[in-house]
């Protein structure tokens, strides 16, 4: 930069630093490329952005973004409605105000959008994170978790006749997350890009408040293991929920014409596992109020990212998609339909909600830097608006998302949910615990 705008920018900088709305500022300085997004300032400025001292900061060091800087910085803020402040800088306008009356209105507008922080931040903010469920085939980075706190609860009834379910305890609830990745038989894909699933997953919940155990590469025998030993945890019985989250290679059971789960097969000098698939209804049972008494009364999500079936468009020359299935088996009908034992059983189940990847019989789409897309999507989807929407509504907005993702033959993934009895609404309340 040279040292004529270094100098108008130091002449100007009280002038100007009180009036930017960094909220509206901020994403333009990344979309002209005024600041970089792996600037090693970022991390910093992001924990206070709107404060005063960040945004002198920001301003100060854009000298030192070379040539180009000012200029990129002129126009990052006449996109922004800053309009003014890049006239003064311009030297067209050498005062903002014209009376006291002017003022007071836009310092009651900039501290409305400043007063909004981090929400406003992250649903606004522009380009691949800001946007990231529009642009999860293209990015190079995961998403970035960063979970909007709850500043009320949302627990009383909202409508006369649906009750909700009181989220309040501290922890909220006990989360299992099982993450299959290494898969060593010659027809199954590794699922390398699952480890974002999990970490995003373990982050986003932690972030929410819940307690979450996390495990990785398990045989059908080990799942089974961890799932029961969680479903008898003692601290069950002091909160108000729980989640069991399952990412794998899955496929239809040819037996029983049902959603199963295939687990990593572990080969030792003697023996080969033989359990190598669960069935996710058989899950269920293990957190009925007889055999899990501490939830009875209480929510119960099982969320499955992973393949039922294996309906598929067409393979395109080295895709940036892939999916959780494995490739030998052979595709079923389209409608697939449970046992009718098993229909029976559910019924008398209560306060569950089966979330799944996709439609029975076909594959779930995961792309092989950023992750699955259903979990990444309902990471975003939940870091921004779990402090406002309840659960429902929250997977409307995943599935809404997931309607947008299509691979280059055009195919698509659609939501399922199963509510058993799960009849309340029911809110997160991220971050926002009952006093005692």
């Amino acid at each position: 930069m040279n040292q004529k705008h270094r100098e108008t920018l130091d002449s100007c900088c009280e002038k100007i630093i009180p009036k930017i709305n960094i909220i509206r500022l901020w994403p333009k300085l990344l979309e002209n490329k005024v600041f970089n997004r792996d600037d090693v300032n970022i991390s910093r400025w992001k924990k206070n952005l709107t404060e005063e001292a960040t945004i002198r900061d920001i301003y100060l060091t854009i000298k030192t973004r070379g040539p180009c800087a000012f200029n990129r910085f002129l126009e990052s803020l006449k996109q922004s409605s800053h309009g003014d402040l890049a006239d003064i800088l311009e030297g067209r306008k050498t005062t903002l105000f014209n009376n006291d009356e002017q003022r007071d209105i836009n310092h009651t507008e900039i501290t409305k959008d400043n007063n909004m922080k981090e929400q406003t931040y992250i649903e606004t903010e522009e380009g691949p994170q800001g946007d990231f469920f529009r642009n999860i085939q293209v990015l190079e980075e995961p998403l970035q978790i960063s979970v909007r706190k709850a500043t009320s609860f949302l627990d009383d009834a909202a409508y006369e006749n649906v009750q909700t379910y009181p989220m309040r305890s501290k922890p909220r609830g006990l989360v299992l997350i099982i993450t299959n990745i290494d898969y060593a038989h010659p027809d199954k894909e590794p699922r390398t890009s699952a480890i974002y699933d999990e970490l995003n997953l373990k982050q986003l919940f932690e972030q929410m408040g819940f307690h979450v155990f996390s495990f990785c590469n398990l045989t059908a025998q080990e799942m089974l293991n961890e799932i029961k030993e969680f479903s008898k945890h003692k601290d069950l019985r002091k909160v108000d929920s729980c989640f069991v989250i399952i990412s794998s290679h899955g496929n239809i059971s040819t037996q029983y014409e049902i959603t199963e789960i295939e687990g990593v097969e572990k080969h030792n000098l003697d023996t080969i596992q033989s359990r190598k698939t669960i069935l996710c209804v058989d899950i269920l049972s293990y957190f009925t109020a007889e055999n899990c008494p501490h939830l009875a009364g209480k929510p119960k999500v099982f969320i499955f990212q992973l393949c039922r079936g294996t309906k598929k468009q067409k393979s395109v020359k080295e895709p940036r998609y892939t999916t959780d299935i494995s490739n030998f088996q052979q595709p079923l009908d389209e409608m697939i339909h449970f046992r009718r034992n098993n229909r029976e059983m559910l019924r008398s189940y209560e306060d569950m909600l089966l979330v799944y990847a996709t439609l029975p019989g076909y594959v779930a789409f995961r792309d092989t830097i950023t992750g699955s897309w259903f979990i990444q999507i309902l990471c975003e989807v939940f870091m921004k608006y779990a402090h406002k929407a309840h659960l429902q509504d929250l997977l409307n907005m995943v599935d809404e998302r997931l309607k947008i993702q299509r691979t280059n033959g055009g195919e698509c993934q659609t939501l399922t949910v199963t509510s058993i009895g799960f009849n309340k609404h029911c809110y997160l309340n991220p971050g926002l615990f009952q006093q005692t």
